[in-house]
């Protein structure tokens, strides 16, 4: 009966630690892949689920280490599996690089920089880009697509809607990138994109 009572709660911290852990690997490893699936989670609340998860995470890792602790003398696996779990996710987490690494490399990286928003676009080299636009009170928007080029111009297009002050098409100039969409003088000026990368 005893034996019983104490393998039924251990199985609830190992499944409590297995979900946690897959969480958290999961939205650290994928975060931006989610960000940009989801079209711009709003950062505010993005940024708040993940100290909430990441705090909660570390508050049942402690708990599970200082048990391992006292129950020191009973090496066997089931009693500190728990900690286990928990530390071999902080491990993997620290170690292995975000999903963004494994992508295309970026060829160009351009972006401006507002006194209350900022553009940053990528476009890499096998012909995809993305634009993520951020912005004050947790505005994250991404733009997605394919792009062509010859020589200096670069011809976008979108997957869904276009950005509204960057156009679909693009001429490098020095250092900036220029739109060169005609405006119909209802909309904000384009503006430009200042190159802070480029390979040859």
């Amino acid at each position: 009966m005893t034996f019983y009572m104490t393998e039924k709660p251990n199985k609830i911290r190992v499944l409590t630690a297995v979900v946690f852990c897959s969480l958290f690997f999961i939205f650290t490893i994928f975060n931006h892949n989610i960000d940009v699936y989801f079209n711009g989670i709003n950062y505010i609340a993005w940024t708040v689920f993940m100290l909430i998860l990441f705090v909660v995470t570390v508050v049942f890792f402690i708990r599970s280490v200082r048990r391992s602790i006292k129950k020191r003398k009973q090496w066997t696996l089931k009693m500190h599996l728990p900690a286990l779990i928990y530390v071999l996710t902080f491990v993997l987490c620290s170690i292995i690089p975000g999903s963004q690494s494994f992508e295309s490399d970026a060829i160009i990286v351009a972006g401006y920089q507002g006194t209350q928003n900022e553009t940053v676009a990528k476009f890499r080299k096998n012909h995809t880009f993305e634009m993520n636009s951020t912005a004050v009170f947790g505005y994250n928007q991404w733009f997605t697509g394919t792009y062509s080029r010859k020589g200096d111009t670069l011809f976008l297009a979108y997957d869904r809607l276009a950005p509204p002050r960057i156009g679909r098409t693009l001429l490098k100039s020095k250092n900036e990138l220029i739109t060169l969409d005609k405006t119909n003088g209802t909309t904000r000026a384009f503006i430009p994109l200042k190159i802070t990368k480029e390979v040859k």
